[in-house]
């Protein structure tokens, strides 16, 4: 496969209700790697469902929307705390690169001038590229782009740029929920990117179950 899917168990930027149990039900389904958010979600549910992922072989991603660094060293405390393989999402902060540094986990920031829930991604391309490239310097793990939230300009041509002109690997993350965007990430190739809305919406089958959804997409990452 050309590239990674990250299933989501999100919608509207926050982990649903029946997260595990969603889980559960399409733990089976043809990906190794699964993710949520630190929003719409306690405590005790976060430990419950990483509990689920881990006893079922899976690579965990906790994808976090701080952008005080209270919170985004809070949030990555606990991250490390309960043994993520991933932290994403979340804006950079020396502070909680130093504290993960070294670490069982892998730091994989979000760049560019984010606003609003679903988080929009705004400025130039130039912009973006270039707060990527400045955060790539740090020696980050990978960093996040949200693509398909860009307000900027053409979303496809910041992915391409962006892609192609930073050296670390690049997660793409919302809204994709279309053949032509899986057909788009196939073409760029970046390292993974997440679908969660979108399986909840049932965007690539009416009838089909999440689960089915997802070995529908990965099925069309690997055809030719």
């Amino acid at each position: 496969m050309s590239v990674y899917l990250i299933p989501f168990l999100t919608h509207n930027d926050k982990t649903v209700d029946n997260a595990l149990e969603v889980f559960k039900e399409s733990k089976d389904a043809p990906t190794d790697y699964w993710g949520f958010k630190d929003t719409g979600i306690e405590e005790k549910k976060v430990k419950e469902l990483l509990k689920a992922m881990k006893e079922t072989g899976k690579t965990t991603f906790y994808e976090s929307l701080a952008e005080v660094e209270k919170e985004a060293l809070e949030t990555a405390k606990f991250a490390l705390e309960l043994e993520f393989e991933y932290l994403i999402g979340m804006q950079y902060f020396e502070s909680v690169h130093r504290l993960l540094k070294d670490k069982n986990i892998k730091f994989v920031p979000t760049c560019g001038e984010r606003s609003g829930i679903p988080r929009m991604l705004h400025g130039s391309i130039d912009d973006v590229i270039n707060d990527g490239k400045r955060i790539q310097n740090k020696g980050v793990d990978g960093l996040c782009l949200s693509a398909y939230r860009f307000t900027g300009g053409d979303p496809e041509a910041l992915a391409e740029r962006f892609i192609n002109e930073l050296d670390v690997p690049v997660i793409v993350t919302g809204s994709i929920n279309s053949e032509h965007r899986l057909d788009v990430m196939k073409k760029l190739r970046p390292w993974a990117f997440t679908i969660g809305s979108a399986f909840f919406n049932n965007d690539f089958g009416k009838d089909l179950s999440f689960a089915e959804q997802i070995e529908k997409v990965v099925n069309h990452l690997m055809s030719y």
